[in-house]
């Protein structure tokens, strides 16, 4: 059977799709930083895709439900790294770095995702995708110098940048290791299963926060806003997207796409947050795109040697 025309491109779109949804979450969560706590954030967003995938994929997850409960280890291991090493650092890192200077600590995450990929399953790369991912790298650092190469050498990381490095290195062993669910799981109920692990991971942490933080969850329209916009779509939609786009294309491959955040974070913070657009973000955004670009092509086959 032979796939339909363009279907080649798909996976591609999709992971465009959700870096644009992502770097809607890194806006939104700066934006909100003072109001709603992080903890909570979390544990709601969570709960609150988890019933979406259920009213909507009702049958796939009973059609699934034995091979759901067979990997439980593997969903549960996922959505710590997903949840509470992620997305838990990402929140409370926004609480003091701004959303500019996450998008740019997200451009580690492909390089970090090829790692985890060769840790775990001895993924390699080929010389042009290698070649691809140097390129994008060299597009984000005029972002993270401003254009001023002596700001690059004197970069000093605060508290927040560490804790969102922290769960940029946790995406990557996401990345890498929700490939293994696109062998056994359908997206969306591997991406339930994975809601479900973080649900029950960040449960503790979060009566903890209702028992003895000082800032609670207040259910106000702002509160509903943001939670529901990192459930459905900074969770369900941009997560099933990730998912299949690894599925389809590898971790290394798909990783690299994260290479784009810096810039569509920017843009989102410059329309959104009234932060300025300058020219080295243009020569990073030509840099980058074609990096990601060598990066998202498949390997070239290897020359037969003549006879």
């Amino acid at each position: 059977m032979q796939s339909r025309p363009g279907a080649a491109w798909l996976p591609h779109l999709l992971l465009l799709l959700s870096i644009a949804m992502i770097a809607g979450y890194f806006v939104l969560g700066r934006a909100i930083h003072a109001e709603v706590p992080a903890i909570g954030a979390v544990f709601w967003r969570s709960l609150i895709g988890l019933a979406t995938i259920a009213l909507f994929f009702a049958r796939s997850l009973v059609r699934e439900g034995r091979r759901l409960a067979a990997h439980w280890r593997l969903l549960l291991a996922l959505g710590l790294l997903q949840g509470v090493s992620g997305h838990v650092c990402v929140l409370y890192g926004l609480q003091s770095t701004t959303a500019v200077n996450a998008g740019l600590i997200a451009a580690t995450q492909p390089g970090l995702t090829a790692l985890a990929a060769w840790i775990l399953w001895r993924d390699g790369l080929s010389t042009r995708q290698i070649a691809g991912l140097v390129i994008a790298i060299a597009g984000v650092l005029p972002i993270v110098s401003r254009g001023d190469v002596g700001a690059l050498l004197a970069l000093e990381l605060a508290s927040g940048d560490l804790l969102l490095q922290i769960a940029m290195v946790s995406f990557a062993f996401y990345n890498a290791g929700v490939k293994r669910t696109g062998e056994r799981l359908s997206p969306f109920v591997a991406l339930f299963g994975i809601l479900a692990g973080t649900v029950i991971a960040t449960l503790p942490l979060y009566v903890g926060e209702i028992l003895f933080a000082d800032r609670q969850m207040r259910f106000d329209w702002v509160t509903i806003g943001a939670v529901g916009y990192f459930a459905i779509v900074a969770t369900v939609i941009a997560l099933a997207c990730v998912n299949i786009g690894i599925a389809r294309l590898g971790p290394a491959r798909a990783g690299a796409y994260f290479f784009l955040m810096p810039l569509f974070t920017s843009l989102l913070a410059v329309l959104l947050l009234g932060e300025a657009f300058r020219s080295y973000h243009v020569a990073g955004l030509v840099l980058v795109s074609v990096g990601v670009y060598m990066v998202s092509l498949p390997p070239l086959p290897w020359p037969r040697a003549r006879r």
